[in-house]
């Protein structure tokens, strides 16, 4: 549901001060996920669980090691949020012929009779923050955001994440400009 995104959007800031080069263990924050409409996944556990191993298996690719005790470099965070959206797009201007609305007849349609039309649709967020152990202080946020999709099955919803989350984490540890 909540990285079920199509045309995913990611965004990454980051404070240059912390030496992101020297990282290379990590673990989860231990921020228990409360339950509140603000935070999907703590409504969807399952969710939660496939995001996590994504992330997981993206950090293992960049060769950070997840380490569950002892001390660590950085720790992981993530929210998610869903907020329904409405698009408006504006008639035609002028007059055209077109099919009538009654009994299929053809006739001349006036914008000025109608108003912009509405589509409703929901954007899920999913944020990625990686907490720098040192100084306890949030050193990069990475935000993935896109239209929510339904789903028939869970491959379709892992493949959707496996973007979000990919797209997000190609860019860290950022690159030194």
């Amino acid at each position: 549901m909540l990285a079920g995104c199509s045309n995913i959007s990611v965004v990454t800031d980051y404070d240059s001060s912390f030496p992101f080069a020297s990282y290379k263990t990590y673990r989860w924050a231990d921020v228990t996920i409360a339950k509140n409409g603000s935070n999907v996944l703590a409504n969807n556990p399952l969710i939660l669980k496939r995001i996590k191993n994504t992330i997981q298996s993206e950090f293992a690719a960049k060769g950070y090691v997840m380490n569950s005790n002892g001390p660590v470099d950085f720790t992981v965070s993530i929210s998610a949020a869903v907020r329904d959206k409405v698009y408006y797009t504006t008639p035609p201007m002028g007059y055209y012929y077109s099919r009538g609305y009654y009994h299929g007849r053809y006739g001349f349609y006036n914008p000025y009779w109608w108003g912009p039309y509405a589509t409703r649709y929901e954007e899920g967020s999913l944020v990625i923050d990686v907490i720098d152990q040192r100084k306890n202080e949030l050193a990069w946020r990475g935000i993935a955001r896109g239209i929510l999709k339904n789903y028939r099955d869970g491959d379709d919803l892992q493949k959707d994440i496996d973007e979000a989350v990919s797209k997000t984490l190609a860019e860290f540890p950022p690159l030194k400009k």
